[in-house]
């Protein structure tokens, strides 16, 4: 008899559109929303706090088991506060899969997820977990997150993480099930992930119509990313995902009081950040609060050079070749994981000429190994959930 599946945690973006749950019911709503007000925008990037987190709860999805049933967590966590209780969860799911992400870090106790999990009587599977920096494991953890993986010690659990690394600490915090898988986004729309793959020998660096991401506000980074690599006279293309609610990066609305267009994801208005004035022509800024907009955008440009994970994973989906930049330890065991093609921050800063150096970078990449080592992870990941009992 096939398990019944509960799945929660980082969601899809169609839960934008949920607005009430009572019991094991969840309704949504039939109308789209249209944020395009400055406190309606950002309160709608608040609900998510990234965009990029949107893949994680929809590649999941689409990998486990189509009869799986996905209930918001913050309806979980209301049940478990106001004393409803999960009784009714316990009594008609057998497992529950918990879509997470850089779960593992100094910054955020897990709390909520302590609370939830631990009045689960289930099996929990914490599928993508993963690090936030290093030291992060080195030194105390939030009490929360202590509380967490305590509660996960004492009943049948399943842990398959974004990298070598996370999956190393577990296994020292004596976890029996640890298996290194990646990010459930990277195995959604394989067929065009290969493409991509296959393609970015081929791109012309200089010539190609280029997506950059990164961190505008926090650094100036993309901005000499894209003053070596947008083609001449055109406007290099930026995609937000949490600058304007962590960095120095503001929009002011337009005549209209509008900042955002629902339709072409554009950002409108007076847009701000720290150097500027250092690019020939300003970016054109887009925001994508749906994931199937984001890669039908993506899909009209020739490559992507990303500072972010997932918004680089995302042009993937869509079949454009993708080279990163490892910015960070998250980064660097994803990558090092999946062998996804990248470069180092490290690298890219020290090179003198960084239109040559990406373009010599990419010629010397064979298109075949990184779509066999591909293959190969998608296999491991499709197994261990079918091992588990939640694949198809």
């Amino acid at each position: 008899m096939r398990p019944r599946i509960l799945v929660t945690g980082i969601p899809g973006h169609y839960t934008r559109l949920a607005n009430g749950a009572h019991g094991l019911s969840v309704s949504y709503s039939e109308r789209q929303k249209q944020p395009e007000t400055k406190e309606e925008f950002l309160q709608e990037l608040r609900n998510i706090s990234n965009t990029g987190n949107y893949l994680i709860g929809e590649g999941a999805l689409r990998a486990i088991a189509p009869h799986a049933k996905q209930v918001p967590f913050w309806h979980l966590y209301n049940c478990s506060k106001n004393g409803v209780g999960l009784e009714e969860f316990n009594a008609n799911f057998d497992i529950c899969v918990f879509t997470c992400a850089n779960l593992l870090r100094k910054g955020l106790s897990a709390d909520a997820e302590a609370e939830v999990l631990g009045k689960l009587k289930m099996p929990i599977v914490m599928l993508g977990i993963g690090l936030q920096n290093r030291r992060d494991l080195e030194n105390s953890l939030p009490e929360g997150t202590k509380r967490l993986l305590d509660v996960l010690k004492e009943r049948e659990h399943y842990f398959l993480t974004r990298g070598f690394e996370t999956a190393g600490f577990l296994k020292d915090q004596g976890f029996s099930y640890v298996q290194p898988t990646g990010c459930p986004s990277i195995y959604f729309m394989p067929h065009n992930m290969r493409a991509s793959l296959k393609n970015l020998p081929k791109v012309e660096v200089g010539k190609a119509r280029t997506i950059f991401s990164g961190y505008l506000g926090a650094n100036q980074d993309c901005i000499v990313d894209a003053t070596a690599l947008a083609p001449e006279g055109s406007r290099p293309q930026y995609v937000i995902q949490d600058e304007f609610l962590h960095f120095d990066m503001n929009v002011e609305a337009n005549g209209d009081g509008r900042v955002y267009d629902s339709a072409s994801g554009t950002m409108l208005g007076e847009l701000s950040y720290p150097g500027t004035e250092r690019l020939k022509t300003p970016f054109d800024v887009r925001t994508f609060f749906d994931t199937n907009q984001w890669r039908a955008w993506a899909s009209s440009m020739d490559f992507n050079f990303g500072r972010r994970f997932h918004g680089s994973i995302i042009a993937m989906q869509a079949g454009v070749p993708s080279l990163m930049v490892a910015v960070d330890d998250r980064m660097r065991e994803m990558l090092g994981y999946t062998g996804l093609p990248a470069i180092d921050v490290v690298d890219v800063d020290k090179a003198e000429n960084r239109a040559e150096f990406v373009a010599d970078h990419l010629a010397g990449l064979n298109a075949s190994e990184l779509v066999d080592r591909y293959s190969d992870r998608e296999r491991t990941f499709r197994s261990a959930l079918r091992e588990i009992g939640i694949g198809h």
